[in-house]
């Protein structure tokens, strides 16, 4: 098995809880539900440790951003419990970001917005440029315009109302 580091990995969502008795859990998403369904496992983060896991069957949508999934080799209350509140990442390649769908936007105004680990500012609105979508971030003195696309955006967290960009340097400084 080739190790995979956390840089190739996109988190996802997070293990929620059990569900009923037949050894499901509920996972919480921070991201399309279409990006789960197109892949066999997920990765999940033990101690630190990037953790293959592979789907029994494949994922069931369950209340609003929210999955049913079962995992191979995962049926005793105590193993499914040590899962609980643990990162759910994914290769980044399988990840499509629906930057055009303006629907996604819409719901991030007041988002916390960081570059990598730093905090920027809060989101607002989102222009929809065709080829060159934007999101306006407000911090204390100024209005900062960012260009969302892959190569720039690294997680949407609806979970902890976050997005985490990885910004070329000086581009915020653009803005200033």
């Amino acid at each position: 098995m080739i190790p995979i580091s956390e840089l190739d990995l996109i988190k996802i969502g997070e293990i929620a809880k059990a569900h009923g008795y037949k050894g499901e859990l509920v996972i919480k998403l921070s991201t399309d539900f279409d990006n789960l369904i197109k892949t066999e496992h997920i990765f999940i983060e033990i101690d630190g440790i990037f953790v293959p896991f592979f789907f029994s069957y494949p994922p069931k949508p369950f209340k609003k951003s929210s999955a049913i999934v079962k995992f191979d080799n995962l049926d005793s209350d105590k193993e499914i419990k040590e899962l609980i509140k643990c990162k759910i990442l994914l290769p980044k390649e399988n990840i499509t970001h629906k930057i055009n769908d303006e629907n996604i936007f819409d719901t991030l105004d007041g988002y916390n917005v960081y570059d990598s680990d730093i905090f920027i500012g809060k989101a607002g609105e989102f222009l929809n440029i065709p080829s060159n979508p934007i999101l306006t971030v407000f911090n204390d003195s100024n209005e900062i315009l960012i260009p969302i696309n892959d190569e720039f955006l690294v997680e949407i967290d609806s979970i902890n109302k976050k997005i985490i960009f990885n910004l070329p340097e000086g581009l915020i400084d653009i803005n200033s």
